[in-house]
């Protein structure tokens, strides 16, 4: 017999929720973006960096690489490649991905959808392509 905790339930569902609350354009057209953009703090986030890394594509937690730095080499290469940007963060890195982007062409999508189990704190799923 399998034993679980409440705890444990809950963060399956907030993962489940997660993933399924994902951009829609993303999943409908079956696309992976070129990076993925986290925050390491949240669970909900890390998992979702996890599920992208498996599938190929690049993580990044601007917390461990400055996003600044990360736009003037490694993002732009990896972009040149194909594929856009998404992330599951809070607006700040959000901002900062947009404001860099502009300059690659790139604008941001109209999903930006809450992501659940963040502890209060407002998360969000959101793509820039």
């Amino acid at each position: 017999m399998i034993s679980s905790d409440r705890r444990t339930l809950m963060k399956g569902s907030v993962a489940l929720a997660a993933l399924g609350a994902f951009p829609a354009s993303l999943r409908a057209q079956g696309r992976k973006p070129a990076i993925f953009i986290y925050d390491a703090r949240f669970a909900a986030s890390r998992e979702l960096a996890e599920s992208w890394k498996q599938q190929g594509v690049a993580i990044l937690d601007p917390r461990e690489h400055d996003l600044g730095n990360a736009w003037r080499k490694t993002i732009p290469a990896l972009l040149a490649r194909g594929g856009g940007i998404a992330g599951a963060t809070m607006w700040s890195d959000r901002f900062i991905c947009e404001t860099f982007a502009r300059e690659h062409g790139l604008a941001a999508q109209p999903q930006d959808v809450p992501l659940p189990g963040a502890g209060g704190a407002t998360l969000r799923l959101w793509e820039i392509a």
